[in-house]
């Protein structure tokens, strides 16, 4: 699955809005920073990932390197 810019970015904005109700500033920063956090790794973690490997060798098993794109 590609990655979802319009989800992101609604997760931001929605913990933007969250945020500004807070009325302890130190409790506050925790909570950003988490949910922060999280978003980016759902972010990341909702790409794909695509790579090509080429080896040399055999048809037996082969390792070989590659070069990949989340997208």
């Amino acid at each position: 699955m590609a990655l979802n810019d319009a989800l992101f970015k609604q997760k931001i904005i929605d913990l933007q809005d969250e945020m500004i109700q807070a009325t302890n500033y130190e409790t506050a920063k925790e909570q950003y920073a988490e949910k922060l956090m999280q978003a980016v790794k759902e972010y990341i973690t909702s790409g794909t990932v695509s790579t090509t490997v080429n080896t040399t060798g055999t048809a037996a098993a082969q390792t070989g390197t590659g070069t990949g794109t989340i997208s």
